[in-house]
């Protein structure tokens, strides 16, 4: 139920720690009320397809890669030399990244996650109530915590 977030860790023992603690236990938490209240439970599986996504990097995110850029050098320079290098475009630094990273995670969501794209407007929408959720959450928390600290202080 938490916003979504991103951290690097290079641990797999903690990392395991913290999706048990942090996806799975609050998922399960949830859906143990869910069921209790008579509806159906949708956080555990929800929280498996957020793993699944998560998972379909590692194998890159985990590895070091060298790349030989001496095909590509070659090919600059022949299409440089060329009638048609006004066609050719292969200097990385006119590329647009924002538009890369933008079709790159509807890529993701469409091919990986098989979510439709018909759904993105309310995905947006969920996703805003889950950001102030989560605010809420953490000032709540910390209110809770102060209080907690003043009682046990006297």
């Amino acid at each position: 139920m938490w916003y979504p977030g991103f951290t690097f860790r290079t641990n797999k023992f903690i990392h395991a720690i913290m999706v048990a603690t942090l996806h799975y236990l609050p998922a399960f938490v949830v859906d143990l009320i869910l069921r209790v209240q008579g509806s159906k439970p949708i956080m555990l599986k929800i929280t498996k397809r957020f793993e699944r996504a998560a998972k379909t990097g590692q194998f890159f995110a985990m590895n070091e890669w060298k790349f030989h850029t001496g095909n590509m050098i070659e090919l600059i320079k022949i299409v440089n030399e060329s009638k048609e290098k006004d066609q050719f475009d292969l200097d990385i630094k006119n590329m647009d990244w924002d538009v890369y990273l933008h079709q790159y995670m509807l890529g993701i969501r469409k091919y990986i996650l098989k979510d439709n794209l018909d759904t993105l407007k309310h995905a947006r929408n969920k996703l805003s109530k889950l950001y102030w959720m989560q605010k809420f959450t953490k000032v709540l928390s910390t209110f809770a915590l102060l209080g907690i600290i003043k009682c046990v202080g006297r």
